[in-house]
This record gives structure tokens, sequence and C-alpha cells, in this order.
């Protein structure tokens, strides 16, 4: 039954690394060294967020977002401020290219927040239901166990979102320094480049909150 239930969401989650590669590759259908790393980084992220909607959201559309998530958020992990830099022939080009990628990492990872945080509801409610009727002697340990696993799991994805969304405001931060040392406060740049910032704190916020809302959910679980 469970590999059933993934089996669309597992193919949404493919359709999308096979765009994802495709996009990374040059006229000719070669890629570099550079492209190559990004774009394996890009599919990692993909299939990574395809498995993470799959599992928060539980149908085909959470796959897909996921999957379209883990791409964006894939696609940093294996490039660099300089290696991104090195792409485009202007700095302006380049700053325009991270305002946009700031935006898309920020309209995604706030995706999986939000769902992971309706997940924790839910998952809240039901831990404690399966301690009482543990105390109560109406379940077994081997459910309680069952239920910290998946606990355990979630948490795992909390903090992987919580240490991407890290990384993307640390490079942001570097960006937006950069910009202002340059071409100081005022500049249409470096003003997006802040606005990017307020909302990537706001994301970091979010993803620690589920952090820490998960790891308290599991630690009550003492049984």
């Amino acid at each position: 039954m469970f590999i059933e239930d993934l089996e669309k969401p597992l193919i949404a989650t493919l359709l999308i690394t096979a765009l994802l590669s495709g996009c990374a590759t040059n006229p000719d259908g070669t890629m570099n060294d550079q492209q190559r790393t990004v774009a394996e980084g890009a599919i990692a992220g993909a299939v990574l967020g395809g498995l993470l909607g799959a599992a928060i959201g539980d149908n085909s559309r959470s796959a897909l977002i996921g999957a379209a998530a883990g791409g964006v958020i894939g696609a940093g992990i294996g490039s660099s401020i300089a290696e991104r830099k090195a792409q485009y022939a202007t700095e302006e080009d380049f700053l325009i290219a991270e305002i946009q990628r700031n935006q898309d990492f920020i309209q995604e990872a706030d995706a999986q927040n939000r769902q992971l945080y309706q997940e924790i509801a839910r998952l809240d409610h039901e831990s404690r239901r399966l301690e009482q009727e543990y105390r109560a002697g109406q379940v077994s340990r081997d459910t309680l166990n069952r239920q910290k696993a998946s606990l355990e799991n979630q948490l795992a994805k909390a903090k992987k979102i919580q240490s991407l969304t890290e990384k993307q405001l640390t490079d942001a931060q570097q960006v937006h320094r950069e910009s202002q040392q340059k071409r100081g406060n005022q500049d249409q740049y470096t003003r997006q480049l802040e606005t990017n910032l307020v909302q990537l704190r706001k994301t970091q916020e979010q993803s620690s909150q589920n952090v820490a809302s998960l790891q308290q959910i599991y630690d009550n679980m003492s049984i």
C-alpha cells in the first residue's frame, strides 16, 4: 500500500528531475563541469523535495510542489556565489539573478514550511492521543515506537529545510553586503536584496519554529 501511495508522486518527481536536467545542458546537449555540479544538486534537491512533499501532503500535487522546491533549493547546493557570478557578463545581470533566486527560494521554502506546520498540528494531536491510550493499555509500545519513528522522519526533513534556509540567508547577506559597499544603500539592487533578507529571516524563523515544535512533540513522548 505504501509503495502504491508513493507511485504517482514519484512519477511526478521524476518528470521534474528530467526537466531540470534538460535545462542545465548547452544547446549541443553537453554540460561543462560547473553546469554538471549545479544540475546534480538540483536533481538531488528535486528528489528530496518530491519525497518531502509526498510525505507531508500525501498527493501528487504536493510531490510536484516539493520537487520544484527541491530543484530551486538543490541548485543552490551545488554552486558558490563566485561560480554563479561567473555565469553573467555584468554585475547587474548577476544581481538580478540573485534577487530572483532568493525570491524563488523563499516561495518554495515557505510552501514547504506551511505544509509542515499543518502536519505538526496533526502529529501533536495524534501523539498525545496515542500516549494516553498507551497509558490506558489500549495500544502497544510498538504503536508508540512507530509514531516516534514518524516524528523522527519529519524532524529530519524540518532540519533539512532549516539548514538550506540558513545557507540561502548566508549567501544573500554576502551578496547584499558587497552590493552595499560597491553601489550604496540607495541602489535599486541593494534595496531589493535588503527586502530579500527581511523575507529570508522570516522563512528562517518559521523553519526554526517547525524544528522546535517537532522536537518538543518528540521529547514529550517519553514512554
